[in-house]
């Protein structure tokens, strides 16, 4: 099955994004889970009671206000004891602040019967571990009654004690009034918005371009016109074309939706309307007919890479052209790092047919005309930057140029002037732009001082000698080193590669334990650094006051049955697997070493780890353990880290990325591939998407399947010449 982005599509995609900096600023939509809303917290004391599973409201998909599911509160609030019920604001990227001029505004539905307006709860804003003034909310109700869905606004103005300036982390309901009645109210659509929109009537059609079935996925997609008023698109969906139910709800600026569907061999019918701030309803699309088959291997694996790809298409900054992992009220914050991959998945959409190549040479010019501009020392950048402005943006409050965010970048650019392979004027142009911003970059004077082949993970913007981490690890710093020893203009020795697997950087636990003689450095047994290197490698932390040892990175550790040569590892293996994004796991043979089976040993560690630890699933294909805190606590799978480990065992991440799809497929697998994260054991899952995943997948799929970007990294002139110096055979 042949996937296609039209180039229409697409320009219209590029084009919508202008009004896409008003996304909803919502606190609860859906549920992305049934049963239970993970994002809540109930509390409750003495006779007091508050329905919960595992402390956590139910969700209703029975009664809702948007499609597809509605909180259930159920509560008595006695005299004698007292409830409270946090809603989680929960889109971790998005730092929303509030406008003194906002409202706050939810849809609520009286379930019970008895319930009078005194028994509502009261409602504040929860601003970290500060909460507001909590407001009854029979105060804003005109028209209360039990047959349908109210509407509640509340100045944020009226909220005394909110900090304007702080980020939203959810809003409060508490107990009020008490009564020994059981009340049930159903909760849906809290945002907050701004107190003036658009009005304007939506009297056109809405328009349902195309209907396509990947298996029970059906992708669905559609054109916006910049109309003000429009800010949701509803989907409906029927299985006779008589009797539509809404079945979804997305935001504007996204242009196509996966929708799952329950059963294979049969006729389904959508159609949309768009729906304007007071959820007014344009007239509906026309109807489009799809019927899904069962996918084979090839087109699952394209639908997966056009979803992760999709991410990348619709989540950039348009100013320039970069990719924005969240959104800000008074600036666009880009990434530096995540830009890289965005750019190389889009550069496998064009060649997959997923993207249109004028809507790809768009985006790559616009980034290279920024970066041109920006701000930079010795050629490279800082991490973020604000899109509108081009100025820094120091999120750790660190102002620093970054020197792995800048490599992602670099290694980007250098790709895609390689597959820019015409005589055209425009090609020839961006070129040279890129190969200018490649020879600008000083790689000798980002080293450590006092060793010429370890590299500096950063470089102060006050203080340039001002000394960060070095560069050491079987990690995205290699692909730093790759292109120091490969530039033209300042390169480092072809030995720094591997000096920088073989070597890191420690500061002793017992400093009492150390002491010099004769300009060397002697330790014992108590010393928890060992294998140090002679006095004269003594290098400066990132304080300036301690001080920190080069050492040897090889310690055997026999783990699960399996020797792990550089010991136990602390990170993602994702942040292992970066590296061979681009570079070539099969060359990887370096200072007796052969990094591909080095990687395969840490891999099966993690896997027999995580099916001993288990993870709420008997399913031994399920691995990628992402985060937990105790026995109790939270246990996340990652579905990115198994699925890029395709290019170390094929067999084993496609039994992984089967058993998750087919199990958990329909809340886990969206039009942006999947989600960051799913926690079997509290029936949670991640609302966002980490760029970093989304691009690894996307790549790591393309490598295995046609080895694209490995042959166009290894085709670049001067990447050849490095890899010929590094990998001697």
């Amino acid at each position: 099955m042949q996937l296609r982005l039209y180039t229409l599509l697409l320009f219209l995609c590029f084009a919508h994004h202008v009004k896409s900096e008003s996304y909803p600023e919502v606190v609860f939509d859906n549920s992305l889970v049934k049963g239970s809303y993970a994002r809540s917290v109930v509390n409750y004391s003495g006779d007091s009671w508050v329905e919960n599973v595992q402390n956590s409201l139910l969700v209703s998909d029975t009664l809702f206000f948007t499609p597809g599911n509605a909180l259930s509160l159920k509560y008595i609030s006695s005299e004698n004891g007292d409830w409270d019920v946090l809603i989680k604001y929960s889109r971790q990227k998005f730092h929303y602040r509030v406008s003194i001029d906002d409202m706050l505004s939810l849809k609520l539905f009286v379930g019970s019967e008895g319930t009078k307006p005194e028994n509502l709860p009261s409602i504040s804003i929860q601003q970290g571990s500060n909460q507001s003034v909590s407001i009854p909310l029979s105060d804003y109700i005109e028209d209360f009654n039990n047959s349908s869905w109210i509407s509640v606004k509340i100045p944020v103005k009226e909220f005394a004690g909110l900090n304007i300036d702080n980020i939203i982390s959810g809003i409060m309901l508490r107990q009020h009034h008490s009564s020994n009645l059981t009340n049930q109210l159903f909760l849906d659509q809290i945002e907050f918005l701004p107190a003036k929109y658009s009005e304007a009537p939506l009297t056109s059609n809405a328009v349902l371009t195309k209907a396509t079935a990947y298996g029970k996925h059906i992708d669905l997609q559609w054109q916006v016109p910049l109309t003000p008023s429009i800010r949701y698109v509803k989907i409906y969906r029927s299985e006779d074309n008589k009797d539509f139910k809404a079945v979804g709800i997305r935001p504007t600026y996204m242009l196509r939706c996966l929708d799952y569907v329950p059963i294979l061999d049969k006729k389904y019918f959508y159609k949309i309307a768009w729906v304007d701030y007071n959820y007014r309803e344009s007239p509906f699309s026309e109807v489009v007919e799809v019927e899904p088959k069962k996918l084979d291997e090839n087109q699952l694996l394209d639908m997966i890479q056009l979803a992760n790809v999709n991410y990348f298409v619709e989540n950039y900054d348009i100013n320039s052209g970069m990719y924005m992992p969240f959104r800000m009220k008074d600036k666009a914050p880009v990434s530096v790092r995540e830009t890289g991959g965005a750019m190389i998945s889009l550069l496998i959409g064009v060649e997959k047919g997923f993207v249109s190549k004028p809507m790809f040479m768009s985006r790559v010019k616009r980034i290279v005309g920024f970066l041109t501009k920006a701000q930079n020392n010795k050629g490279f950048f800082p991490a973020y930057f604000d899109g509108r402005k081009g100025l820094p943006i120091y999120l750790d409050d660190q102002p620093r140029y970054d020197i792995m965010a800048t490599s992602s970048m670099m290694e980007a650019l250098l790709i895609i002037r390689q597959y820019l392979n015409t005589d055209e004027a425009e090609e020839n142009k961006l070129r040279a732009n890129i190969t200018q911003l490649w020879e600008r970059l000083d790689w000798r004077g980002v080293t450590l001082p006092k060793d010429p082949l370890v590299l500096r993970s950063a470089i102060d913007m006050v203080d340039e000698y001002f000394t960060f981490d070095p560069l050491v690890g079987i990690n995205g710093g290699m692909n730093a080193y790759m292109l120091a020893i490969a530039s033209t203009k300042s390169s480092l020795a072809p030995e720094a590669f591997a000096n920088g697997i073989k070597f890191k950087f420690e500061k002793p636990r017992e400093r009492n334990a150390l002491r010099r003689i004769n300009g060397n450095v002697e330790t014992n047994i108590a010393d928890s650094v060992q294998n140090i290197i002679e006095g004269d490698q003594l290098y400066s932390s990132i304080s300036g006051k301690d001080s920190v040892y080069k050492v040897l990175a090889t310690h055997d550790t026999l783990m699960y049955g399996i020797n792990l040569p550089f010991g136990n590892y602390t990170s993602s293996l994702l942040d292992m697997y970066r590296p061979f994004n681009t570079i070539n796991p099969s060359l990887t043979k370096v200072d007796g070493y052969d990094l591909k089976d080095v990687l395969q040993k840490y891999t099966q560690v993690a896997k027999r780890r995580d099916n001993e630890i288990g993870v709420g699933n008997s399913n031994s294909d399920i691995w990628g353990f992402y985060q937990y805190r105790d026995s109790v606590g939270t246990f996340r799978i990652n579905p990115a880290i198994s699925v890029s480990s395709m290019f170390l065992d094929e067999a084993r991440a496609k039994r992984s990325l089967y058993a998750m799809y087919n199990q958990y497929g329909e809340f886990l697998f969206t039009e942006y591939g999947f989600r960051a994260w799913m926690d079997l054991r509290t029936d949670d899952v991640s609302d966002e998407y980490i760029a970093t995943n989304q691009a690894s997948m996307a790549i790591m799929l393309e490598n295995v399947r046609t080895g694209l970007i490995w042959k166009l990294y290894q085709d670049i002139p001067e990447i050849k010449s490095a890899e010929q110096r590094i990998f001697k055979k």
